[in-house]
């Protein structure tokens, strides 16, 4: 299971997917949406950053 999670104004998103692309489609999709600090992390502990050519 991938989690999938950042920070609206509302608090704390956290959200799941089964797969690496359905998360990190609903991580640009939080990000679109105006949250921030959104981060993907898979079942072994790596970060996936939804737009990770611009976190450079």
């Amino acid at each position: 299971m991938f989690e999938i999670s950042g920070f609206d104004t509302a608090g704390v998103v956290s959200l799941k997917r089964l797969s690496l692309a359905a998360a990190l489609k609903k991580a640009r999709e939080l990000v679109e949406d105006g949250c921030w600090d959104v981060q993907v992390v898979d079942p072994t502990g790596r970060v996936h950053i939804p737009f990770e050519e611009q976190a450079a």
